[in-house]
């Protein structure tokens, strides 16, 4: 047998290594595999856990919004695609707030589908809590630090949606009966997605039986929103009158619970909206004052943040790969979205993100499919950011 050629060596030891490789990348996804089936109890905080949970499915109403700004960056054309992917596949009964002129667009978009539109508040500034402070609002804008790309408008519609929720479940009261409300943004589904019955009703009661174990409080008394960050470690020191937190911490496209709670969270809110205008603060921007809300009242809040560094879900990933933390979730700022849906729709929204994938600039790297990530309650993500002695500022305003 003849000696092999120097170029045959070389292939052989480029194969030779390719091979030693693939099987560390294996061995390291066993290892991930294992470090994180034992770092969750599978009864508690799994978040593979089954979601088939017991005793009757909740009632989940969803509540949402739609007031033109007089000066937009997107066209109503974009606008109509939006609420379209919102209204048309998502069966949860829906309550609609919108200005009477809008009407006709939301009922389009909505099809055969029931929803509830309310056209009594023609702006965001009509709604009781926000009557009569449009000027103020004008002259608040001078103090926000992004005032190039934020307007009084946008602050009244984002300072609205405590109330919206709120109203909306006062509203039905009389008629219907829902376990659970849900604030969603009517521009958040902007991508083809694979959801039609969200959030999953399973789910959300798996969601807050679990958090109810973790946070030791009922669950009716439980308000979940989703995170992207978490306070700076500066903020330990933080007190109520050293006003709204801006910091990267809540997210305000979605968020909700019991009829208590959300009743609860709307008076909580416009408490420190009112108490916080009176001092002379920004309170244009709702993001930094539901953070304030979150030092004070933490025990009653629950979340998921897909950027968690000690989440085990996130142990294992293969390096050098264009995905997040989680693997191939799609925009991270919506992963709520996957996290709240049932496993049907989740393996649909797989298909979908990995044919994206395939059509990418990158489609020859390798992804892995998005993951589920534990949820957290409030108060040990405080203690884990500020130290295990870290207890909530002390709070005095009330109704």
């Amino acid at each position: 047998m003849p000696f092999p050629s120097s170029q045959h060596l070389i292939r052989l030891l480029i194969l030779l290594a390719c091979s030693v490789f693939l099987l560390f990348l294996l061995s390291l996804r066993h290892d991930r595999d294992q470090i994180t089936a034992a770092s969750f109890p599978a009864t508690l905080s799994s978040p593979e856990a089954s979601t088939i949970a017991e005793g009757p499915l909740p009632k989940i109403l969803l509540v949402s919004a739609f007031f033109p700004f007089s000066k937009s960056k997107h066209t109503m054309q974009e606008y109509e695609q939006w609420l379209s992917r919102f209204l048309q596949p998502i069966t949860t009964d829906v309550y609609f707030y919108a200005p009477p002129e809008i009407e006709p667009l939301v009922r389009k978009c909505r099809g055969d589908l029931p929803i509830t539109i309310d056209t009594t508040y023609a702006s965001p500034f009509d709604i009781p809590p926000l009557a009569g402070r449009r000027q103020r609002y004008e002259e608040m804008h001078s103090q926000d630090r992004e005032k190039f790309r934020h307007s009084p408008e946008l602050y009244a519609v984002w300072n609205a949606k405590p109330f919206f929720l709120d109203d909306a479940l006062n509203r039905v009261s009389h008629s219907q009966k829902y376990d659970y409300a849900f604030w969603n943004d009517a521009g958040s589904f902007r991508a083809r997605h694979d959801y039609t019955h969200w959030p999953d009703p399973a789910r959300v009661q798996h969601l807050w039986q679990q958090a109810s174990l973790l946070s030791h409080q009922p669950p009716a008394d439980l308000l979940f929103f989703p995170l992207t960050g978490v306070p700076h470690p500066s903020m330990r020191h933080w007190t109520q009158d050293h006003g709204p937190i801006d910091n990267e911490v809540s997210e305000g496209s979605f968020f909700g619970g019991s009829p208590s709670t959300v009743s609860w969270w709307r008076q909580t809110f416009y408490n420190y909206h009112d108490y916080y205008l009176q001092l002379g603060l920004f309170v244009g921007k709702d993001q930094t004052l539901i953070n304030a809300i979150f030092l004070l009242f933490p025990s009653r809040i629950f979340a998921v943040w897909l950027g968690d560094p000690d989440a085990p879900a996130h142990n294992g990933l293969l390096p050098l790969v264009d995905q997040g933390p989680l693997g191939n979730c799609g925009p991270e700022w919506f992963y709520y979205q996957f996290w709240l849906a049932s496993p049907a729709e989740r393996s649909g929204m797989h298909d979908i993100w990995e044919s994206n994938a395939r059509w990418s600039w990158s489609w020859w790297k390798k992804r892995e499919k998005c993951r589920l990530t534990r949820l957290s309650t409030m108060t040990d993500l405080l203690k884990h950011r500020f130290g295990p002695d870290w207890e909530p500022p002390i709070h005095t305003i009330t109704s």
